[in-house]
């Protein structure tokens, strides 16, 4: 390919000098690699951070059932069915992840002229961004709590 291209251009003209030929791809590769880069590092740091925030969440319910749960104040001894008591649990992580997504979006709102500045081809105000990483946390959220739900229940 590359001596095709050099015999054309010599026929053109002899005196034009050839170098650093490499394909379009190997360019366009070699100027998005750091914003490749930069991109991969804040998606993992952004995952990390939901893991944590999931994690978080699972301690918080898995300790409130056992405290709330331990001794002899169970609800099953109260009479208490025991799909009431796996809704309660998760209601109470509902609660905590929806709380934690309204502080978010409120400060994301406030800091969105910087946030902006780091974004392409998207606003830093999109209600369907917003919309679907809330949507994502208070699924998550739920996940979360069905495991201690599910222990009160049949505890």
């Amino acid at each position: 390919m590359t001596k095709i291209l050099r015999s054309t251009v010599a026929e053109i003209d002899p005196m034009l000098a050839l170098e650093q030929i490499q394909p379009m791809n190997d360019v366009i590769s070699n100027v998005e690699a750091p914003r490749r880069f930069n991109t991969e590092l804040i998606t993992g740091f952004a995952v990390g951070a939901l893991l944590l925030a999931i994690i978080g969440i699972y301690a918080v319910v898995a300790f409130s059932v056992l405290a709330a749960y331990a001794g002899d104040c169970h609800p099953h001894g109260l009479g208490a069915p025991r799909i009431r008591i796996a809704r309660l649990v998760l209601l109470s992580g509902a609660r905590m992840a929806l709380i934690g997504c309204t502080l978010g979006v409120l400060g994301l709102t406030r800091i969105s002229r910087l946030v902006s500045s780091f974004l392409f081809a998207v606003s830093a105000t999109d209600p369907l961004v917003y919309l679907g990483a809330v949507l994502t946390m208070m699924l998550l959220a739920l996940l979360a709590s069905a495991l201690p739900a599910a222990r009160a229940a049949s505890a």
